[in-house]
């Protein structure tokens, strides 16, 4: 294959990427076409030119009057192999990757031929105060009211220093305020009362969580579609 480099300025981003094969911009689906996790340009590239089961999505859109591809409007999606992706012609709008023999695309969705999975995600262990902020929603669990960033900490529902572990039930996001009010007493013994039991999250499908595209091309397969 040769060692490839970039040619090609991102017009959609207006940045011209200098080390585009570490550039995670390909998301992978499995063969129903949902989105299983992405990876770099490079990755892909070997994946694909070695066979290893999967193939690249050719997508073509609707042109508008002046020729320019309306990103929303697929017309055709085709997977295709190494061999037949070397070959696509290069459009306007595309990212290429060139070695010394030849310029192609840019993959930016991967298909797996013979994985039918769906990873999921399952929330053990010691949570993670993002993972907290998250599952609360932003959330203060003894007032109910939206926090900020800067505002927001954690707290124990059963003190550190009486006994409470780090764990998804004993673990609700509060002002920092609250907490500091709270110190090492119990919630009844400080007349808090929280909102809602916590507990931790049930397991979700990885493609849930795939939410922001990093491409146009990915807008089509996400969830949560990032327009």
């Amino acid at each position: 294959m040769g060692d490839y480099q970039m040619k090609y300025t991102d017009k959609q981003e207006g940045d011209v990427m200098e080390r585009i094969t570490e550039k995670l911009i390909v998301l992978k689906l499995n063969k129903s076409w949902l989105p299983v996790g992405f990876a770099t340009v490079g990755k892909s590239i070997i994946d694909l030119a070695a066979g290893i089961n999967c193939q690249a999505l050719d997508i073509n859109y609707a042109l508008d009057d002046d020729g320019q591809p309306n990103f929303n409007q697929p017309i055709l999606m085709n997977a295709v192999d190494w061999d037949e992706w070397i070959t696509l012609p290069i459009r306007s709008w595309d990212l290429t990757i060139s070695s010394p023999s030849i310029t192609i695309r840019v993959p930016t969705v991967l298909i797996a031929k013979n994985f039918h999975d769906m990873p999921w995600i399952r929330f053990h262990g010691r949570p993670s105060a993002f993972q907290i902020w998250k599952r609360d929603e932003g959330v203060d669990q003894y007032t109910g009211k939206k926090l900020k960033e800067d505002e927001a900490s954690i707290d124990h529902v059963v003190p550190k220093s009486r006994g409470g572990r780090n764990v998804w039930n004993n673990m609700v996001l509060t002002h920092k305020s609250i907490n500091y009010r709270k110190g090492n007493k119990l919630n009844e013994e400080v007349g808090l009362k929280l909102i809602r039991t916590p507990s931790e999250p049930r397991p979700i499908p990885i493609s849930a969580t795939i939410k922001k595209a990093r491409h146009h091309d990915w807008k089509h397969f996400l969830l949560a579609k990032d327009k």
